[in-house]
């Protein structure tokens, strides 16, 4: 199953608030049979594409083996429901939280803040609920439900699938892509701004702004509140650090923190190699249920930070990093569950943070733009 990415934004309204994951599906009724035959139908339908987690509603004829693997109780309204974690941790936070899963199916007798498949047993609904996709149940039709409900019965597991996956079409949809110039550094080892400094006929951090302007819905430069009067960054849309001296990290917390809602395809404004089609493909393959997309590094095969999108989720991940004290968005990335590409030219993502490198990368580009002229 392939779920297409758009950047229109469509919902920009929309708040970005959930309970476990931003792609969260409730599995709702009376029958805690009904429900976990539904749960296991949309696992066994989802589990090929997607990395799941699940809540389930701690039952008393639960088998010991189900409940050990429930790693923490939780407590929702009157039950109880256990957090069934992806086997899967890292060196520094520990077992993978379930915002850093792809989609979490929660099986529940009560109404959750989430949108649900709700059981209907002999035809009749049994609570309140809202957020509903759609109705589900053992008889060929509900006649007491609204002649516009959408109802399945349980047998009828492909299109039940096909409703949840027209729902998370819908949610990445109303997406919006914003793009981030990271120009915030002090720049001490070039010892002149990187921003202002010129490969393609104008300055770097207008380039990056222009690169970015046509796979974005909007652009911003990241930038520390003392650049204000910074004659490379007129006429750019301003976007002030929030969290200070936190290098890279800093810029896309404080993006993610002033526009919730957006994924953010951030861009440093050293990496001068970097052609529209590098970007163009790490839009093309974004994979919006992972934490961030980003290209593998051809120097050391490890993800490469300032040249990725970053989803809206991913604020958790990179808050709880930075809360033990490690700012470095690479190694979030490396200790998440990234979308990983190769680059089509390894070399668009060199970096350049030396005068002589500044003067080898103006060296080679005049060439290649020779070349190809």
């Amino acid at each position: 199953m392939t779920i297409g990415c758009s950047h229109e934004g469509k919902s920009r309204g929309k708040s970005n608030r959930f309970l476990y994951n931003p792609f969260e599906i409730a599995v709702c009724g009376s029958s805690p049979d009904d429900r976990s035959l539904l749960l296991a139908m949309l696992t066994a339908h989802f589990e090929a594409s997607y990395t799941l987690g699940q809540v389930m509603q701690r039952q008393p004829q639960m088998a010991p083996e189900t409940v050990e693997r429930m790693g923490v109780t939780l407590i929702q309204g009157d039950g109880q429901h256990g957090l069934m974690y992806p086997e899967s941790s890292d060196a520094f936070l520990g077992p993978r939280p379930l915002v850093d899963v792809d989609l979490v199916l929660v099986e529940t007798s009560e109404d959750l803040p989430m949108p649900k498949l709700v059981l209907v047993e002999d035809g009749v609904p049994t609570g309140e609920y809202s957020d509903i996709l759609a109705y589900v149940g053992r008889p060929k039709a509900c006649p007491v439900l609204p002649s516009s409900a959408e109802y399945y019965t349980l047998s009828q597991s492909d299109a039940i699938a096909a409703r949840v996956e027209a729902y998370l079409q819908d949610r990445v949809d109303a997406i919006p892509l914003h793009g981030l110039v990271l120009a915030g550094g002090r720049s001490t080892r070039m010892g002149t701004d990187k921003a202002s400094l010129e490969y393609h006929g104008k300055t770097q951090v207008a380039h990056c702004h222009d690169l970015l302007r046509d796979l974005c819905d909007e652009v911003f430069v990241s930038a520390r509140a003392d650049q204000a009067d910074s004659p490379a960054h007129a006429g750019l849309p301003p976007l002030y650090d929030a969290f200070l001296e936190f290098g890279p990290m800093g810029g896309i917390l404080s993006a993610l923190k002033a526009h919730p809602d957006a994924a953010w395809l951030v861009l440093a404004c050293d990496l001068p190699y970097v052609t529209p089609e590098t970007l163009a493909d790490l839009v093309e393959n974004r994979n919006p249920f992972k934490l961030a997309t980003a290209y593998v590094s051809d120097h050391d095969g490890l993800p490469e930070p300032l040249c990725a999108i970053y989803e809206p989720k991913s604020i958790h991940r990179m808050l709880a990093f930075l809360g033990r004290g490690y700012h470095c968005p690479r190694k979030v990335l490396i200790n998440s569950d990234t979308h990983l590409l190769e680059p089509r030219d390894p070399r668009a993502l060199d970096n350049v943070n030396h005068p002589h490198e500044y003067e080898a990368a103006r060296e080679a580009l005049n060439a290649h733009q020779e070349q190809t002229s």
